[in-house]
């Protein structure tokens, strides 16, 4: 049965003499001249000549000086350009295998530690091809209030349309004292997310969805940057208050008394569990004569209905 070695996928020919002498020196000082002058079956005069860099190293003689290491060693004394010529992934020419390349690289779907090591490489070396293979580039994008944005913000905007005149004016200003002439950039928008100012956050955000809106930017640059810029967040002081059972009653009692309408709408939040505004709405929409179906029985009745005696 042939034995198969670690070193004998390498290419030889492709170990450079100042390697090859390298390794000599190594296995010479790993396990002393006598034991390598014997594997290599030279005499003391031509093991001499080989130490001093007189005589060449054959690919026999390199052969069997591998046998003698480890691959690891080999690979720690070999610079990484020499091992991947000695694969055969490196051309004398400088030109690259493409398929043995690619196959080292295929491997990163098996090998945890391989495929962080090749992000980690990719994004520090070629974070900005990166991010345009992905669509996530906003080069050249400048930040400009305009009538068109605040029309967004008043009317266009799915959620939280801006209302408000004094809020519009507190955004606006906000914006031609920190964003206005900017170019979108991720120094920019650290430099949002990390501002005194939080509200400059949802200045940023409102205006990246503007982007988005007019086609400016791609989905992936919107999520992206909606996800690294957090809202404003809102503190609420909420604060416990111990409610007086008699103090309940005594009130009641009162708008009962002398005010029928909120009495009526303290009744339907506190049997009701309705809230204020779904109360109010029940007190103005409701029509005692209306006609109204229970689903399931196929039965149509009046919205109210009293009897004039129990049961």
């Amino acid at each position: 049965m042939l034995l198969v070695t670690w070193f004998d996928s390498l290419d030889l020919s492709k170990v450079s003499d100042e390697d090859r002498f390298k390794i000599l020196e190594y296995v010479v000082s790993k396990v002393g001249r006598e034991k390598v002058q014997e594997a290599l079956k030279v005499s003391r005069i031509t093991m001499w000549r080989l130490l001093s860099k007189q005589s060449k190293i054959d690919d026999d003689k390199l052969r069997t000086l591998l046998s003698l290491i480890t691959q690891r060693e080999f690979e720690t004394l070999i610079s990484a350009r020499d091992r991947l010529r000695a694969l055969g992934i490196l051309r004398d020419d400088g030109t690259v295998d493409y398929g043995l390349a690619l196959e080292v690289l295929a491997l990163a779907s098996s090998d945890e530690y391989l495929k962080n090591a090749l992000i980690q490489f990719v994004v520090s070396r070629f974070k900005e091809d990166v991010k345009k293979a992905l669509g996530i580039s906003f080069a050249g994008v400048v930040l400009r209030w305009d009538e068109s944005f605040e029309q967004f913000l008043m009317e266009r905007k799915k959620r939280r349309k801006v209302r408000s005149k004094e809020t519009l004016q507190y955004y606006k200003n906000l914006f031609l004292r920190y964003l206005e002439g900017k170019e979108l950039s991720e120094q920019l928008i650290d430099y949002v997310v990390n501002h005194e100012n939080k509200w400059l956050r949802n200045v940023l955000r409102h205006y990246i969805q503007y982007l988005y809106y007019r086609r400016v930017i791609s989905p992936e640059t919107f999520g992206w940057i909606m996800e690294v810029v957090p809202s404003r967040s809102y503190k609420l002081d909420v604060r416990p208050y111990q409610i007086d059972l008699e103090d309940v009653k005594k009130t009641l009692q009162h708008l009962q008394q002398h005010h029928e309408k909120y009495y009526l709408l303290y009744k339907l939040m506190l049997e009701g569990g309705l809230r204020l505004s779904h109360a109010l709405q029940v007190v103005r929409e409701f029509n005692p004569g209306e006609v109204v179906e229970i689903p399931g029985v196929g039965l149509e009745t009046p919205r109210l209905v009293c009897f004039e005696d129990k049961g």
